[in-house]
């Protein structure tokens, strides 16, 4: 049976993938380190601001409570993601809550046991903590931390195995396919997931499941390039985007590829499975700037009491 206390847990893991891919588009879209950091911090204060977590957990405590829709899930999500310096298209929007969802169920499937659900969910915070820190969002991410502990250990074994198992259960209808995690091996070509990856690195994504997965698989690039030094040019000889047999063949610049390989290739990189490219999805998830800097810090508190309201109402 569906438990609502689960909510609080899909929301907070959610929205931490949703970090994720915010940050890599800020870094990959150029934008300006101060509003850079200033959307990150903007979306984590609204995210775990104390009143909207104890709106979630005191509110499935209630006989009438309800668990989220993934409809309701992703409103919330959305005005949280655009309660800064952007704003997310209806397309990117639906790529941004793909690669949330997905890759939040991959993190679950891997998953043996109830504890391992607050273990994800405290890496996820505690990846959020490593972006752009400061003070106040590190007191503000410890005391969720502490609040979600006191929640999971007040629950007791069988409430606990229900929320995990709500968890599972919420996220198992989605199955879109994911270039990252089928280039990395974790899913397959009818966008299931593969439970044993022979790959030395498998075990690693495993135990560290709610991890930064695209700054984990960009370390895992490099190093792989180190190692390797010629994969880069016999992946391109694979896709014939080496010059033809009658010419000098040079070595291939990395970036260039990515760029050559984004073009030739971007139209299916979530319809369709690119396992050889080395793009992570995030690139289709693109931000545009919205409200001037002033404006922003003004409407945290009122984008939470709409937050709160509209949680109220569903309950």
């Amino acid at each position: 049976m569906a438990n609502p206390r689960a909510n609080v847990f899909l929301l907070v893991n959610l929205g931490c993938e949703m970090l994720y891919v915010i940050d890599q588009r800020l870094k990959a879209q150029n934008i300006a380190e101060d509003k850079s950091v200033q959307v990150i911090h903007d979306i984590t204060t609204v995210m775990l601001e104390p009143k909207f977590i104890d709106s979630l957990l005191n509110g499935s405590k209630h006989t009438n409570a309800q668990l989220l829709t993934a409809e309701h899930c992703k409103f919330m999500l959305n005005d949280i993601a655009t309660c800064s310096l952007m704003r997310l298209d209806e397309q990117s929007m639906a790529k941004l809550w793909n690669l949330m969802t997905m890759v939040y169920k991959w993190q679950l499937f891997v998953s043996r046991h109830q504890h391992h659900l607050l273990e994800i969910t405290f890496r996820h915070l505690e990846a959020i903590n490593r972006l752009y820190p400061d003070a106040k969002r590190h007191m503000l991410i410890d005391f969720t931390k502490n609040t979600l502990l006191d929640f999971w250990n007040a629950s007791g074994e069988e409430a606990q195995q229900s929320i995990y198992q709500t968890n599972r259960a919420w996220l198992q209808c989605f199955n879109t396919k994911i270039s990252l995690l089928i280039r990395l091996g974790f899913q397959a070509m009818d966008g299931s997931f593969i439970p044993d990856v022979d790959q030395d690195y498998f075990e690693d994504y495993v135990q560290s499941a709610g991890d930064n997965i695209y700054i984990k698989s960009a370390e895992q690039q490099e190093q792989r390039a180190k190692r390797e030094p010629n994969s880069m040019d016999q992946l391109a000889a694979q896709l014939n985007i080496n010059p033809s047999s009658g010419e000098d063949l040079q070595p291939i610049n990395a970036r260039q590829f990515q760029q050559q390989f984004e073009q030739a290739f971007g139209n299916v990189l979530f319809d369709e499975p690119t396992s050889t490219s080395s793009s992570s999805g995030c690139e289709f998830v693109q931000l545009q700037p919205t409200t001037p800097s002033g404006e922003c810090k003004g409407g945290t508190s009122i984008l939470n009491q709409n937050l709160l309201d509209l949680y109220s109402k569903m309950h």
